[in-house]
C-alpha cells in the first residue's frame, strides 16, 4: 500500500496555560497543504518492524513515530506481524510542519486497512494522541479547530486554495525548547493581547467569496509561539520581512518554527519573493504549495 501523508500549517494558534502535566491547553486552526511524505507499506512474513527512509538524518529505529505507530497497533490488537515502511521524506523536519505526525497518522491508518485489524477511526485518534498531540488532527485532516493539547478537534469548511511559499531556515528550534520560553503569565502581566482564534473560525465559516475570505485569513493570521521563537532565532523575522516586501497578503511562522509560510495572491509575487529567498544559504527549504 502507498499512501502520503500531508504537512499542515497553523493558521492561527494560541497557548491558554500550562497544564499539571506539563502540555499546554492550546486553541489553533490547522489545515494541510499540498506538502506530503510518501510511505509505502508492505507485510513482511518475518515478524519484525523494519523502517527505511530516503533522509539520512532520520532516526529509523524504535524512537521513529512510525515504529512506535505500529507497536500500539500491535499492543491494541494483540498481534504480532511483520511490517517493512520506505519513507519518502518531503517535508522538512522541525518545521512546525507536523512531518513526523503526518507519517505516524498515516501509518495507523495504513495498516490498519492493510492488516484488516478493524480499529475504528475514532479510536486511531484516540491512540494518536497518546503519540502526540498533532497526530489526532493528522488523522482526521482538512481544516480544523483543535483545542485541549490539540487532540478536541471541530472540523470547519474547507479553504479556498490559498498559494503559499514556505521557507524554512537551516536552523531549527525544537518544541520543547520553544515552550520552555514561552511564559504566558508574564505576557498576560504586560498586557500581551492574545489573538481571538474565534476571528479565524468565524471568517473561515462565512459565506464571502474566495478572494475576500483569502485576505481576511492572511490578515487574522497569528501565532503566540513566534513570540519566543523570533528572540531564539531572529531570522524567521528576517523571512517575514521579505514576504510582506514582496506583496505577500499575510506571513507567519508555522507551529512552533521554524517553517515560515506567506499567503499571496499571484504567482509572480510569489515566485518573485521564491528567487530572492533562494539566494540565502541559511534556507535549506523552499517551495511553493497550495491548501489541499
Amino acid at each position: 500500500m502507498k499512501v502520503k501523508a500531508f504537512a499542515k500549517i497553523n493558521l492561527c494558534l494560541d497557548v491558554l496555560s500550562r497544564r499539571a502535566d506539563g502540555y499546554h491547553d492550546v486553541e489553533m486552526v490547522m489545515t494541510n497543504v499540498d506538502i506530503a511524505d510518501v510511505l509505502e507499506i508492505r507485510e513482511l512474513e518475518e515478524k519484525k518492524i523494519s523502517l527505511i527512509c530516503n533522509n539520512k538524518d532520520l532516526a529509523t529505529d524504535e524512537t521513529n513515530l512510525i515504529y512506535r505507530a505500529i507497536v500500539l497497533l500491535q499492543k491494541e490488537t494483540k498481534k504480532d506481524f511483520g511490517v517493512e515502511v520506505r519513507l519518502e521524506k518531503n517535508i522538512p523536519m522541525q518545521a512546525g510542519m507536523a512531518g513526523g505526525s503526518a507519517d505516524a497518522a498515516a501509518t495507523l491508518k495504513a495498516v490498519n486497512e492493510l492488516f484488516n485489524l478493524g480499529i475504528t477511526t475514532e479510536r486511531l485518534i484516540e491512540l494518536g494522541a497518546s503519540l502526540g498531540a498533532d497526530i489526532p488532527f493528522c488523522i482526521m485532516g482538512g481544516t480544523v479547530l483543535a483545542k485541549g493539547i490539540g487532540e478536541k478537534l471541530i472540523p470547519l469548511k474547507k479553504l479556498p486554495k490559498l498559494k503559499l511559499l514556505v521557507a524554512k531556515p537551516a536552523a531549527g528550534l525544537s518544541t520543547k525548547l520553544v515552550y520552555e520560553n514561552l511564559n504566558i503569565e508574564t505576557l498576560n502581566k504586560t498586557g500581551f493581547k492574545h489573538k481571538d482564534v474565534r476571528e479565524m473560525v468565524s471568517i473561515i465559516e462565512s459565506d464571502d467569496t474566495d478572494d475576500i475570505k483569502t485576505v481576511k485569513i492572511a490578515k487574522a493570521l497569528d501565532n503566540i509561539l513566534e513570540v519566543p521563537s523570533l528572540k531564539l532565532l531572529p531570522f524567521i523575522a528576517q523571512i517575514k520581512q521579505i514576504m510582506y516586501d514582496n506583496n505577500c497578503l499575510g506571513s507567519l511562522m508555522s507551529g512552533s518554527g521554524t517553517a515560515i509560510f506567506g499567503i499571496f495572491d499571484n504567482d509572480s509575487d510569489m515566485l518573485r519573493t521564491k528567487a530572492v529567498l533562494e539566494k540565502d544559504d541559511r534556507i535549506n527549504y523552499i517551495e511553493t504549495t497550495t491548501t489541499v
